[in-house]
């Protein structure tokens, strides 16, 4: 629930659409150039990702603890609002 409820209200121009099935979050980006030093950002704060093309992505573990998954959202809808 903590992932359907923490995009409720997010919304970004550079989004083409945000898909979350199971543990997987994927949210395509209109174009890669937005991805560009994403992964470096992340790293930064924590969160170890890769995004490939379009798609900035997180595979979590589902027993991961509400407060990881929650920080792992918060950097990808950063650096989405920063750009």
């Amino acid at each position: 629930e903590i992932t359907l409820n923490a995009f409720e209200d997010f919304s970004s121009d550079k989004i083409q659409e945000i898909r979350i099935m199971g543990g997987c979050i994927c949210i395509e980006v209109k174009d890669e150039k937005y991805l560009e030093g994403f992964r470096q950002y992340a790293f930064k704060h924590g969160v170890f990702t890769r995004p490939f093309l379009k798609y900035m992505y997180a595979m979590v573990p589902y027993i991961i603890e509400d407060w990881e998954l929650v920080k792992v959202i918060n950097v990808m809808k950063t650096w989405l609002c920063s750009k």
